[in-house]
């Protein structure tokens, strides 16, 4: 529909609108006006009515026939025409009045007949203006028979009464010509402007449908992604074990750093989508904060130390509630942002209660954020220090996500920083009474403390075969007997011909035909009897699936997995003094 057509339709609506009180108002005066002259003017009054009542029920029954059917712009001009035709019949009906209600003599009845057809006349301006044709068909109708009327009376009274009636009649058509073009005119803007706005609200839902296209793509391929860059994060410890020439290890070490860069921006942009694209939905819960704090310095603590940092980890028998997947990706990433931006000295991870909410921190001595900067370093792709874009200092997602994260689960962020002196970064939740314990993690087996990996039998599940021939070229390094597998059935069948149980069993969580490497793990303790110390690796992020491994007490890496991380890991499970390379 066009600005004209909508126009159209506008005035039809407005008049349709208008037209029952116009009609039957419009009779109650004819009624008035009929009791007035009935003394004078009695058998042409008794006709003049019962035409007025004709009039009247013709203009209803046609209103009624075009109720809630003025939308398209046809129909609109047919309620116009119909309209027009109405209005004219009632402005002939008054003009008919002129032949009879000029009584000779008569002044007063003269004077209340032209009174009449004048407050006909305005009310006709107020029913009708928004549509020319229809105001004018009864106006004009009606007030010019009325004003000859009184020009035929011959007297100097009459004719100075009609000239001013004439004035009136030209001050009404000047009024009601422009009232209808600035109606006109608001109505085609007003249609202009809805149009402008419906391009762009279209513009924007296709911005955003592409903005969320890209995002659940993103999300719903975060899992396959991970896979082959867990391999290649595997290879690459691998070739790092190998005796290489001194260029071949240079070369070796910029591809590792690529790779590790790689890592860290490919984590981010899959997180961030998986929030942009709705698909993380908190799942609140009340919670021990202490087995989360373990999970961060047992996965952190290698990184801390290989940087000449101390970390202190304060422990903490607070409650909280909250969704423990999410605090657990939030901290991570705080713990991640404090590694990268501190240089010397420590951090320190610790909780502080605040009326009825518990604050858990991470505190740092870094580079720190100057004020003016503190809000900002929670928007996508901004970092502190970092102008010219260096990839090796990440993309500057991690507080963005956490900033999401934080809104997921209704807490709130905390941040001190003082530039040169570092920064303390933190969340906010609301306290919770203790209940049964969670489980914690995995304890490792009770055996001696071992100096190398040597003898060790470890098992190996995952159903890409990439990541199993990577993971025994680099465990097979470390001088351990490896049995790979691409499900439980097969790791069941290889090891029935072993003389002892694994030492330790490596599994991927999700793996083919919807077997679950909990259920694997669950298996192969229950064949060999035994409480096998186990690790899961997963390229799942959601926090459904964190929840049920965290529920599970396993040790959990989230791919892909550096070597040294991987080797860290595997040596907490074996009981290795410490994860070092063999000799």
């Amino acid at each position: 529909m066009d600005i004209r057509d909508a126009v159209i339709v506008e005035q039809a609506q407005s008049l349709h609108r208008n037209t029952p009180t116009a009609s039957i108002g419009g009779f109650f005066i004819c009624c008035v006006t009929a009791g007035i002259f009935w003394p004078v003017a009695r058998p042409w009054i008794e006709f003049w009515i019962a035409a007025a009542l004709a009039v009247t029920i013709y203009r209803m029954v046609i209103w009624q026939g075009f109720r809630g059917r003025l939308a398209a712009p046809g129909v609109a001009r047919r309620w116009l025409a119909h309209a027009t035709s109405g209005a004219a019949l009632s402005g002939a009906l008054w003009a008919a009045g002129a032949l009879f209600m000029f009584p000779p003599g008569q002044l007063t009845y003269q004077f209340v007949f032209v009174f009449g057809v004048m407050m006909m006349g305005v009310a006709c301006m107020f029913s009708f203006s928004m549509h020319l044709p229809t105001f004018l068909a009864f106006f004009l109708t009606s007030a010019i028979p009325a004003t000859l009327g009184l020009i035929a009376q011959g007297t100097l009274l009459h004719f100075e009464i009609a000239t001013g009636i004439a004035i009136f009649i030209g001050v009404a058509l000047r009024f009601v010509r422009e009232f209808n073009r600035v109606f006109v005119k608001a109505q085609e803007l007003r249609f202009e402007n809805l149009g402008l706005v419906d391009q762009l609200t279209g513009q924007i839902e296709a911005a955003r449908s592409a903005n969320l296209a890209k995002s659940r793509f993103l999300a719903a391929a975060s899992h396959d992604l991970r896979q082959p860059m867990h391999a290649l994060s595997l290879y690459l410890g691998g070739l790092a074990g190998l005796d290489l020439s001194g260029q071949a290890k240079a070369t070796l070490a910029n591809a590792a750093q690529c790779a590790q860069t790689m890592d860290g921006m490919f984590r981010a942009l899959l997180d961030i989508s998986r929030l942009d694209a709705g698909a993380v939905q908190p799942e609140l819960r009340d919670f021990p904060v202490a087995p989360l704090l373990e999970r961060i310095r047992v996965e952190f603590e290698p990184q801390v130390r290989a940087k000449g940092l101390a970390l202190r980890v304060v422990p903490s028998a607070a409650w909280v509630r909250g969704d423990s997947a999410l605090l657990d990706r939030v901290l991570r990433n705080l713990m991640a942002n404090a590694v990268r931006y501190t240089h010397q000295g420590k951090i320190l991870i610790g909780c502080r209660r605040r009326a009825g909410a518990l604050g858990i921190g991470v505190y740092d001595t870094g580079i720190g954020i100057p004020p003016g900067e503190q809000r900002l370093v929670f928007e996508e792709f901004y970092q502190v220090g970092n102008k010219e874009r260096d990839r090796s200092k990440g993309m500057g997602l991690g507080l963005a996500i956490v900033d999401r994260l934080a809104k997921l689960m209704q807490a709130k962020i905390l941040l001190a920083s003082q530039p040169g002196r570092g920064s303390a970064f933190g969340v906010e939740l609301p306290l919770a009474s203790p209940g049964e314990a969670a489980p914690g993690l995995a304890a490792p087996r009770a055996a001696g403390p071992r100096r190398s990996f040597a003898g060790s039998l470890v098992a190996v599940i995952d159903d890409e075969e990439m990541i199993l021939n990577a993971t025994r070229s680099l465990l097979e390094q470390w001088d351990c007997t490896v049995v790979t597998a691409a499900s439980g059935r097969k790791a069941m069948e290889q090891l029935s011909t072993s003389p002892r149980a694994p030492d330790a069993i490596v599994c991927d969580y999700r793996l083919r035909g919807g077997e679950s490497g909990l259920s694997v793990i669950d298996a192969l303790r229950h064949e060999f009897n035994e409480d096998i110390p186990a690790l899961l690796i997963t390229g799942d992020t959601g926090p459904e699936r964190l929840r049920e491994i965290e529920a599970s007490g396993l040790s959990v890496l989230h791919k892909p997995v550096q070597e040294q991380v991987l080797r860290d890991a595997l040596g907490r499970l074996l009981g290795v003094e410490r994860a070092s390379a063999p000799a």
